[in-house]
C-alpha cells in the first residue's frame, strides 16, 4: 500500500491526490496530524532505525514538497 502524507499548509495537494488516486485501492492519502519536532532521542531497539530513517525523509519531503509518500509494504485486499 502506498500512503501519501500531505502538510496541513497542502490542502490543495491532498485534494489534486484524492482525485487522482479515488479508483485505488491500495493507495491512501492522509493529511499530517503531528505537531511539532519529532526528533528526539529514544532508545534503540530492533528496527527502530529503519522507522526513524524513514520518518527523517517524509519530514524532509514534506517540508520542501508539501507531501510525501511512503510504501507500506501491506496488501490491501
Amino acid at each position: 500500500m502506498l500512503l501519501f502524507v500531505v502538510a496541513r499548509t497542502r490542502l490543495d495537494r491532498y485534494g489534486e491526490l484524492r482525485r487522482q488516486f479515488a479508483d485505488w485501492r491500495d493507495v491512501r492519502i492522509v493529511v499530517d496530524r503531528r505537531d511539532g519536532d519529532r526528533r528526539t532521542s529514544h532508545p534503540s531497539f530492533a528496527g527502530f532505525n529503519r522507522r526513524r530513517d524513514e520518518r527523517r525523509r517524509v519530514d524532509i519531503d514534506i517540508d520542501s514538497f508539501g507531501w510525501s509518500v511512503v510504501d507500506t509494504g501491506e496488501r490491501w485486499s
